[in-house]
């Protein structure tokens, strides 16, 4: 089933994602890259089930896209680190949010 092969997808990106730990261009690419992932998943996700995964399809990718323009944005490289760090988090609890989901409110 479709939601099986997603949740599976979903978890080789947040193990990806947890090796991530600091800023630099490398884990940047890295990051970036697992966004494009989410967002392909999640769209899958929310065409099979609206309403199981609207607020994931609404906000969360709002939210990840909001801390991914305030790291392209600033050049300082504290702020640039907090920045990176809120952009990886939110992508990291989306996923883990999306994989609850399935877990929680789609049979298998």
């Amino acid at each position: 089933m479709t939601l099986s092969k997603e949740k599976t997808k979903l978890n080789k990106l947040l193990t990806s994602l947890t090796d991530v730990s600091s800023f630099d261009q490398q884990n940047l690419l890295i990051v970036e890259e697992g966004f494009i992932e989410y967002a392909k998943i999640i769209r899958v996700l929310f065409k099979v089930s609206p309403n199981v995964f609207a607020n994931l399809y609404n906000y969360d990718l709002a939210e990840i896209r909001s801390h991914k323009k305030k790291v392209k944005e600033d050049f300082d490289d504290e702020v640039q680190q907090a920045h990176f760090k809120a952009y990886k988090d939110a992508l990291v609890h989306a996923t883990e949010s999306a994989i609850e989901y399935i877990t929680d409110y789609i049979q298998l």
